[in-house]
């Protein structure tokens, strides 16, 4: 062991070894991998699609958002409250090879009403991946370690699309788009019976000191406490307007890149995934450490880490979509340059706010409170975001033709100086709440 991971590991107070943690971190990001893998990778296939059924802006949005988003909002609380009382590993495994069947099942599609339907199906397993293994994973690494811990849940997720998008547009070009969902879905299947035989439960609380973790409140006690803290209540509010931004813009991204830069799907794929997803990446990995560090000397930072991101991100990524694309640099469009650095800050915000929600809640709260969170934005940002866009993509049709797409993108671009408002003017209860949790809340 070199010196680095020997210091590392010394400080390690985990409740396993941290090369167990580790790999059982690896496996977590795999699955969320697979998770936004096969949610968006239709993205870079919507044009294709769209030909073949000659579908609008509007029901290409359709596919893009509710389709998925509405089944996967009803199902998430449902299933969070079950990780709250039995073995998350077992619900995440299952859901992965739910969702990984029906991705593959896409292949078959032969109307506009089934490639609906197996959307919808990917949205009723995908229900119990994040939760659960937010939970989870919480219970693994302790309070000083969570944020870039836990980050590796969106890490993993902003990889997914990207490889989604380079996958998807490489098969679709040589062997056609249903093929692309045939290879998205069957390595899931394979993935979830590893995940299930490796993976241990951990004991509620076994990454803290704290004896909360064998009360079982009811749904009703749960929902009064979460409530009752202003700062969830602030967070679900900011995260609702950023992935109202980040669903919006992203999933129609590769679109605007085909459109408006003349690619195919390959090249499309390709340059989406270098310069959203893996800046994006490395930006949510930073964003936890800014909040890891920071955030123990002002609670505070957790907020501030979030809006300060966002705020920059906001006048770099308009500079994408509007900046011509024939203005280059070493054969690069500048404007990807500007995506690039813009996805860095803009995602900021994943990993505090994550980490966050899991240190205001209780031991047996912690899959539900992850789950609201993620009910409120599956519903502003994955339903509303990528339906928006593409009607008002219809709507400028008239006026703009190709370049409607790219207007219509700048509402959800500019959607984050919401959410910078509401950090900026809801931080103050950040340390209050966390040391409310801290102290068992007193009675739910």
């Amino acid at each position: 062991m070199s010196g680095a991971q020997g210091s590392a590991a010394s400080r390690w107070d985990g409740p396993y070894s941290l090369r167990y943690t580790l790999w059982v971190r690896w496996l977590v990001l795999l699955v969320s991998a697979f998770s936004t893998l096969d949610r968006t990778m239709v993205s870079i296939l919507i044009d294709e699609i769209g030909a073949e059924f000659s579908l609008s802006d509007t029901q290409l949005g359709l596919l893009l958002g509710p389709a998925f988003g509405l089944v996967y909002a009803f199902l998430t609380l449902p299933l969070a409250r079950l990780a709250d009382l039995w073995v998350r590993r077992n619900i995440v495994a299952a859901s992965l090879f739910l969702w990984s069947l029906f991705t593959a099942a896409t292949f078959f599609a032969k109307s506009f009403a089934v490639l609906f339907v197996t959307r919808m199906g990917v949205g009723i397993g995908e229900a119990g991946g994040t939760a659960p293994n937010v939970s989870l994973l919480s219970d693994y690494l302790p309070p000083q370690h969570r944020a870039r811990g836990v980050s590796v849940i969106s890490i993993g997720a902003t990889l997914g699309m990207g490889v989604g998008m380079v996958i998807g547009g490489n098969v679709a070009e040589t062997q056609g788009w249903r093929a692309a969902f045939l290879f998205a879905g069957i390595p899931g299947v394979f993935l979830a019976a590893l995940y299930l035989a490796t993976v241990r439960e951990p004991k509620r609380g076994a990454s803290e000191a704290s004896d909360h973790a064998v009360e079982r409140p009811t749904l009703r006690e749960v929902m009064s406490y979460l409530i009752a803290s202003r700062t969830y209540l602030v967070i679900l509010l900011a995260n609702a307007f950023s992935l109202f931004a980040a669903m919006g813009r992203n999933l129609w991204e590769p679109a605007f890149i085909i459109r408006i830069y003349d690619m195919g799907p390959a090249d499309a794929g390709l340059w989406y995934f270098l310069t959203s997803p893996v800046p994006s990446a490395f930006g949510i990995w930073l964003g936890g450490r800014l909040a890891d560090g920071l955030g123990v000397r002002d609670a505070r930072w957790y907020l501030w880490i979030p809006a300060l991101g966002q705020l920059l991100s906001v006048p770099i990524l308009i500079g994408f979509l509007l900046w011509p694309e024939t203005h280059t640099i070493a054969g690069i469009p500048f404007a990807f340059v500007l995506s690039f650095f813009g996805s860095i800050v803009g995602s900021f915000f994943t990993a505090p706010f994550m980490a966050t929600i899991q240190g205001l809640s209780k031991l047996r709260m912690r899959a539900i409170a992850a789950g609201v969170s993620t009910l409120i934005s599956t519903l502003v940002g994955l339903c509303a975001g990528p339906l928006l866009v593409g009607m008002l993509s219809d709507a400028m049709q008239v006026r703009f033709g190709e370049d409607s797409l790219r207007y219509s993108l700048l509402i959800p671009t500019a959607a984050p100086l919401l959410s910078v408002l509401v950090c900026v003017f809801g931080a103050r209860r950040v340390a209050a709440d966390l040391a409310r949790a801290k102290l068992g809340g007193g009675d739910t």
